[in-house]
């Protein structure tokens, strides 16, 4: 029997590939013979390292920019896929799966290019009712028979948890917890200077601290204030997110924002306390971390629009109470 060849599109951020990896899941459960492709970017590739379900690996970037992309259309092409489920849908993809003569071409009804699918499936994620893998599981309706909604979750090698703990060991630190007070901009995040007084709170509990730093992000160190050897220190220059992924295990507890690293935690099973805006389009219902045990916490207001500068209650991510977060923690991080 020829084995059935599928392509998954996803060329959008890390949170958003992490939440689209049980599609890889599902597919490899329904059909083990499979030859399952992986279209993503350079930023978010490294992290199929961790899903064995992957057989390879597309870098969208590394094909020339456009709509029309000929070269990318003959990568396609030379897969012989039979279907590729577009998950996020840009022109770019759509379109090249389509000149790529893929025969089932599924994807959501969301803009223009739908109009080159030929299994269109109607979603209203501006609603919000479901969280964002459980739409992304939505499109193997009647491709998987019977679909796992649940999150994927890391399963580290051996070796990959060694690599993760020397790392974290060369910063003199024993199972930390993760700080990540950055963000790329996605949502709103609590301000820097807060993520500080709750590593100073941490520290005064006698419970260590990494402040964990994606590219450009370094300058955020000025914000925390020297601590006792053993007790505080950075986790930058990170080469890639599945390295990223190996020091993250060998944490006790992971604190951010709706962030790739906040999702990336949230599938290592790590206890994690997610600081959440009052947006509509930012809920944790459809963003927030799922596959571990979490605290959710955002201002005590109704869901806005975030327009943070006409808003009469300006500044409420600044204001959130940070006591709940560490009692939280103290109770239900890993030892």
């Amino acid at each position: 029997m020829t084995e059935p060849r599928f392509l998954v599109s996803r060329t959008d951020r890390a949170g958003d590939l992490i939440l689209t990896l049980p599609v890889f899941r599902e597919l490899r459960k329904a059909f083990n013979n499979a030859h399952i492709v992986a279209h993503v970017r350079t930023y978010t590739a490294p992290l199929l390292k961790l899903c064995p379900e992957v057989d390879e690996v597309i870098i969208d970037d590394d094909y020339p920019a456009g709509l029309f992309a000929p070269a990318l259309t003959q990568k396609f092409k030379a897969l012989a896929i039979d279907n590729c489920i577009i998950v996020h849908p840009t022109g770019r993809a759509i379109i090249t799966a389509w000149r790529a003569g893929i025969a089932t071409r599924t994807g959501r009804a969301s803009n223009v290019w739908q109009l080159l699918l030929n299994d269109r499936r109607v979603q209203k994620r501006s609603r919000n009712e479901k969280h964002e893998f459980c739409y992304n599981l939505d499109l193997l309706q009647g491709i998987v028979p019977r679909i796992d909604y649940s999150p994927y979750l890391f399963k580290l090698r051996p070796d990959q948890a060694d690599q993760g703990a020397a790392r974290i060991a060369a910063l003199g630190l024993q199972r930390p917890v993760i700080i990540h007070p950055g963000h790329g901009g996605s949502a709103h995040n609590l301000p820097p200077e807060r993520y500080a007084e709750l590593a100073k709170m941490l520290i005064a509990q006698n419970l260590p601290v990494v402040i964990s730093l994606g590219p450009g992000e370094e300058k955020l160190k000025s914000f925390f204030s020297p601590a006792p050897a053993g007790q505080l220190n950075f986790l930058c220059n990170v080469p890639d997110l599945a390295e990223l992924a190996t020091a993250f295990s060998c944490c006790s507890a992971f604190i951010g924002g709706s962030t790739g690293p906040l999702h990336l935690a949230a599938s290592l099973q790590l206890p994690t306390v997610a600081f959440f805006p009052p947006v509509a389009a930012m809920t944790p219902q459809r963003w927030g971390p799922v596959g571990s045990k979490n605290l959710v916490i955002r201002p005590d207001l109704g869901y806005c629009k975030g327009k943070c500068e006409n808003c009469a209650n300006i500044g409420c991510m600044a204001r959130i109470e940070l006591a709940p977060a560490l009692n939280w923690l103290l109770r239900e991080r890993k030892p």
